[in-house]
């Protein structure tokens, strides 16, 4: 008994032994893992993989770094308080209007069941803008400010520091706007020339797109003189420069700046699908933001000189039909009365090629050249006419408001039908005469969908008053000079439509088939 006792006190110090070198072994090892804290840690390798850049690479590089140091203390965020009008809200969700609305769609005049009126709260929206001089002028888009509520403008600048702007005038047929804040000495942006840019060339935008801030995005001019239809007015001048740089909801009023700090243009809009950025941006041409910013803040409005024609773009059946070699110029229409045109001796079927020496392509290219000028200014025009071109001088006049004819109807029996061109006409009364204005012509009764006719514009109620500058006074006119056309040949129509405005369209006889 006393054996095993003294066995089991050999065994038990032989385990308290194992265990005491056990655990000095263990805290050992985590003391020497402590220590290894405290000895410096290596990331990443010593030398960088690349180690020499081309020197025309870091020269680009440098230079977006410039222009964005340059540039964004003159960008300012723009805050935009503004309150709906009152709408009518359905009480309860039963009332007859959200019935109405229910069954046959928001467009449903539920407001002429005496709903109650609640006034909504004020909405806010954001933009961009930028300081174009010392005391605090700032451009931005009319559609930035557009119902901004008394006191309802904000700005905010690099710096952080926050001021009430004043909306000193707003343009919508160019999307620009002017807004002040007091002050001296603000940071400034150089204005360049957007005559100048080039497509392909780089240019860096700068704005607060979703509320981020001064956000800086570069890109290439990637196409000049577009027009995208977003300015919906009669006399929207729209010459956008086209952008692959990132613009997004936030960016409107910021500028388009080349990689010598200059503003080119005042980013407006996207082409979207989603709301958000998908490749291409649209930049208002400086030259049209200086033009106008400057009469609004000289004169508190836009002095906007006119020429006084309405014209079309020229395909090549155009101009086939007027004998030009290729398509080139702008086609006019028609001349307002007692205009700068009319004064000038511009007609309608004049072809202006060159405004001031410049080539014209496009309507919307000689809208903005004209818009970049004031009312006084003298402009040379080279027309073509009857095969020749010619001079003439043009001293612009600041337009005044037009008032347009309503719509009116057609005329009496013989008719005369043009199956190869689509459409159907008849002779007009003397009646119908006086509403078109004219002294003779045959009224378009008809027009086949997707005809000749139809495609190249001509509509039902339109006038027909000549083709290639033959009067046409009666059905037979018309389809006499038509019959005497063969395939391929193309025919200058001269019409007048409801509305009393004269236009130039030109058709191609199509093949028999």
């Amino acid at each position: 008994m006393a054996e095993m006792i003294k066995r089991k006190l050999i065994y038990g110090a032989g385990a308290l032994g194992v265990i005491a070198v056990v655990f000095v072994l263990t805290m050992g090892l985590t003391f020497g893992k402590m220590g290894d804290l405290h000895k410096p840690v290596k990331l990443g390798a010593a030398a960088p993989p690349i180690t020499q850049v081309s020197p025309s690479v870091e020269d680009l590089s440098n230079a977006f770094i410039s222009v964005a140091k340059a540039v964004t203390p003159a960008v300012v965020q723009i805050r935009v308080t503004s309150t709906p009008k009152a709408v009518n809200v359905p009480n309860g969700g039963n009332s007859p209007g959200n019935m109405f609305r229910f069954f046959f769609g928001p467009d449903f005049p539920f407001h002429s069941f005496n709903e109650p009126q609640q006034r909504p709260e004020p909405e806010e929206a954001l933009g961009s803008g930028v300081i174009v001089t010392s005391n605090g002028y700032i451009i931005t888009n009319n559609h930035v400010v557009r119902g901004a509520d008394p006191n309802g403008i904000k700005v905010t600048l690099l710096d952080r520091r926050t001021y009430q702007a004043k909306l000193i005038g707003r343009d919508p047929t160019t999307d620009i706007a002017v807004i002040k804040i007091e002050g001296s000495h603000f940071p400034y942006v150089s204005l360049g020339n957007s005559d100048s840019v080039h497509v392909g060339e780089w240019v860096v935008a700068i704005g607060n797109p979703f509320g981020l801030d001064y956000t800086v995005t570069q890109g290439i001019v990637s196409a000049l003189g577009r027009d995208i239809n977003i300015i919906r007015s009669k006399y929207g001048i729209e010459d956008f420069i086209q952008t692959d740089a990132v613009i997004n909801p936030g960016n409107s009023g910021g500028p388009l700046v080349d990689l010598r700090g200059r503003v080119v243009g005042i980013n407006t809009a996207i082409a979207t699908n989603t709301g958000s950025y998908e490749g291409y941006g649209f930049a208002i041409p400086i030259n049209i933001a200086k033009e106008v910013a400057e009469d609004i803040i000289q004169h508190g409005k836009v002095l906007r000189p006119y020429i006084g024609v309405e014209i079309s773009d020229i395909d090549q059946t155009t101009a086939k039909a007027l004998g030009l070699k290729e398509p080139e110029g702008v086609l006019v229409q028609s001349v307002v009365h007692d205009s700068p045109a009319e004064k000038a001796g511009i007609k309608g079927g004049d072809v202006i090629l060159k405004f001031d020496g410049v080539k014209i392509s496009h309507g919307n290219q000689l809208q903005a050249m004209v818009a970049s000028k004031s009312p006084g200014d003298k402009a040379t025009v080279e027309i073509f006419r009857n095969g020749k071109t010619e001079t003439k001088t043009v001293t612009l006049e600041e337009r005044k408001g037009e008032t347009f004819a309503a719509l009116s109807g057609s005329g009496p029996s013989e008719s005369a039908n043009l199956s190869s061109l689509g459409l159907s006409v008849q002779n007009a009364s003397k009646d119908s005469l006086k509403k078109y204005d004219a002294k003779y012509g045959v009224v378009v009764t008809n027009v086949q969908p997707a005809s000749e006719a139809f495609n190249r514009g001509i509509q039902q109620g339109d006038l027909i008053i000549s083709v290639d500058n033959e009067p046409i006074r009666s059905s037979a006119d018309l389809k006499a000079i038509v019959k005497s056309k063969k395939p391929g040949d193309a025919l200058l129509f001269r019409v007048k439509t409801p509305a009393k405005v004269s236009e130039y369209l030109a058709l191609e006889i199509p093949p028999k088939s």
